[in-house]
């Protein structure tokens, strides 16, 4: 317990998964229910005081977690062990904690060096009935080889203000993205096929995947060509990209310290 013990209190790192169908994204709003909402509530009981917590990523309404790291400060002793049990007691069944730990005094979840994140396409003639929360069901002929192709233009260092309808509230769209690329998953009985999209950079801007993606899924169905993208990407306008992916097929993967 000597780790993490400072004169503020025990700096604690809670790792997270999430199914975000029902939440109104991470982000504590009125009359809304949030992730960080109910994690909070959750440690209020338990440590029996307010408590707010920081967060790697602040997924958006209808994202899902399978990685996310949460840490916060409480001046209550913390048995790590019996801490995860009792917040998963007390919280929903659309949110679990898979590990909790104290760490040094000054870590920070929003510190992280880089984030992945996952995305599953669906590519069948059906729609996915019991995967229905978790991908996008896309009915076009999509030319997979064109699919891959279009990863490696959303890679590297650059001005990205055109995959985020909220440039304006950033003062620097300028970000690393150290990885992009797209694999097969499974073959889906009925002559359909998944595919999985994997992008990991130090932060993202608001909705970037879901305009990555849905502006590579145009490219693969035709509707738009990679000089298309790169044109919009070095003019910077949102308009010129192609649709926003739903929220459904996005995933926080893991985050790394």
């Amino acid at each position: 317990m000597a780790s993490g013990r400072t004169h503020q209190g025990t700096a604690v790192r809670l790792d997270l998964a999430y199914d975000g169908t029902a939440f109104s994204g991470w982000a504590k709003q009125p009359g809304r229910r949030t992730v960080q909402g109910e994690v909070e509530r959750a440690l209020g009981i338990f440590l029996r005081h307010p408590v707010i917590v920081r967060v790697a990523g602040r997924t958006d309404a209808g994202v899902h977690a399978a990685g996310q790291v949460a840490s916060f400060v409480t001046g209550a002793r913390v048995v790590p062990e019996r801490l995860r049990l009792g917040l998963n007691a007390l919280l929903p069944e659309d949110v679990a904690v898979s590990a909790v730990t104290c760490v040094p005094e000054g870590f920070d979840a929003r510190a992280a060096v880089a984030r992945t994140y996952r995305y599953r396409l669906w590519l069948a003639p059906e729609r996915p009935a019991l995967e229905r929360h978790f991908v996008w069901h896309v009915h076009g002929r999509v030319d997979t080889e064109v699919l891959v192709a279009s990863a490696a233009v959303f890679t590297g260092r650059r001005d990205w203000r055109a995959l985020t309808p909220s440039a304006h509230l950033y003062r620097d769209c300028t970000r690393e993205v150290l990885a992009a690329t797209w694999r097969p998953a499974a073959v889906i009985e009925g002559c359909g096929e998944e595919w999985v999209f994997e992008v990991t950079a130090r932060s993202f801007l608001h909705m970037m995947v879901r305009v990555m993606v849905g502006s590579m899924v145009e490219v693969a169905l035709g509707r738009l060509t990679l000089d298309d993208i790169a044109a919009a990407l070095t003019c910077g306008e949102r308009r010129r990209m192609g649709r926003t992916a739903p929220a459904r097929g996005l995933m926080l993967m893991r985050v790394a310290y």
